[in-house]
């Protein structure tokens, strides 16, 4: 029977650092959130490697602290029974548990790690390792006992306040496999973003009559009575019901989850069957193939992001005059029609307008008006195309060639 967490924290918790988490105490040190106690007990079901033993260690990470454990020589089933106090400034920080082969001559082996967020270290659990990456699974298991201890006040108003920077953390290298998840990611956003565009657009030109005239007078009704204190209370029980459902209809989430959730968007929405990962298989021909569809991609999403930002930019710089100009004239005039007319009547004026107009005539063409509007607005590669060239640059071109 091993010695309770609890009766640890009892004996060797000064009474100064409980009372320094205490709620009246809030103010005084705001840089403690809390503390973490971690009791590692044991590793089991580690592999024999064949040849030679298998040392192990592990290594406890939160935050920028590290601990290291002894090395238990020649041992599958190593125990500690060690107990771990590590200070707490950020709630939403992750422990990480890494268990090693230690080596003579070579380099130290891993072989799985964990992470665990802090909000469930709450117990004594035995954790299944993963890989290095905390994709696939790895090998052996840990037995660990944890508990929290914070003050839950620091802990909210640190979560409004600038991450700290984890300097043990090793810089990411270049990975194709990670350039492609990206990608992938980046894509699927666009595609959903896609979708919900799609959808708003057949209601608004009245696909199925019966959802659009619910949807229209649902606008009415919601535009002319909301009021500005309903939004954050509308927000709020948006996600206590997303916590009732998770909890209580959990039946559904999972079978949402397992049959929805975790299938590639290409698969839910049948567009197709997808690209196929890059495979050591694949001929020179194939992978360069893969590799130039994929660079496309990013590039295609990554011109798209910049050239907003640099439109938005350039809006402010006068880089098209006239297009700004307008803006200008119609913000002016935009305040003084919103001094004298509500704003939920202008936005109630646009959008029966917009089930208007596309119920007299379902096959018009819609326009997004601030889409329409960057348009007009160069990016900053444009820009370098629409910029003379002068004579110095003609003299330096003549001078180098």
């Amino acid at each position: 029977i091993y010695l309770s967490i609890y009766l640890y924290i009892y004996i060797n918790f000064p009474f100064s650092i409980s009372l320094s988490l205490s709620t009246e105490n809030t103010l005084n040190d705001m840089g403690n959130v809390g503390y973490l106690i971690v009791k590692l007990i044991r590793a089991t079901n580690i592999p024999n490697k064949g040849i030679g033993s298998v040392d192990p260690f592990v290594v406890i990470e939160i935050e920028n602290c590290r601990s290291v454990t002894p090395v238990r020589d020649n041992n599958l089933e190593p125990e500690w029974n060690l107990t771990y106090r590590f200070p707490v400034h950020d709630y939403h920080s992750t422990l990480y548990l890494s268990l090693w082969d230690e080596e003579d001559l070579v380099s130290n082996v891993l072989l799985g790690r964990i992470a665990i967020p802090l909000f469930n270290c709450n117990g004594l659990k035995r954790y299944i390792l993963k890989d290095a990456k905390l994709e696939g699974v790895g090998k052996g298991e840990l037995v660990v006992e944890t508990a929290i201890f914070y003050n839950p006040l620091r802990a909210a108003i640190r979560t409004f306040t600038p991450k700290e920077e984890i300097i043990l953390k090793e810089p990411t290298k270049f990975d194709i496999t990670l350039l492609q998840r990206d990608v992938k990611r980046i894509t699927a956003q666009v595609e959903m973003l896609q979708d919900a565009t799609e959808g708003l657009d057949n209601i608004i030109r009245w696909r199925s009559k019966p959802t659009s005239f619910v949807s229209m007078v649902m606008f009415v009704v919601i535009v002319y009575y909301i009021e500005i204190w309903m939004v954050p209370l509308a927000l709020g029980f948006t996600l206590l019901w997303s916590l009732l459902y998770r909890r209580y209809g959990r039946g559904e989430w999972e079978s949402y989850r397992m049959k929805v959730a975790n299938k590639p968007y290409y698969l839910r929405t049948g567009r197709g069957e997808g690209e196929k990962d890059l495979d050591e298989d694949m001929s020179l021909t194939q992978r360069f193939e893969y590799m130039y569809n994929l660079a496309h991609t990013g590039q295609f999403t990554l011109n798209m992001v910049a050239s907003l930002a640099e439109k938005l930019k350039n809006v402010f710089q006068w880089k098209n005059p006239f297009a700004t100009g307008l803006l200008a004239t119609l913000a002016i005039i935009a305040s003084f029609l919103l001094y004298f007319i509500p704003i939920r009547y202008i936005i109630l004026g646009w959008g029966i307008n917009k089930f208007r107009k596309f119920g007299f005539d379902p096959n018009l063409i819609d326009n997004f008006e601030v889409e329409d509007f960057l348009s007009r607005v160069p990016s900053d590669p444009e820009l370098e195309e629409l910029k003379e060239p002068t004579r110095r640059m003609k003299q330096a071109q003549q001078r180098f060639g």
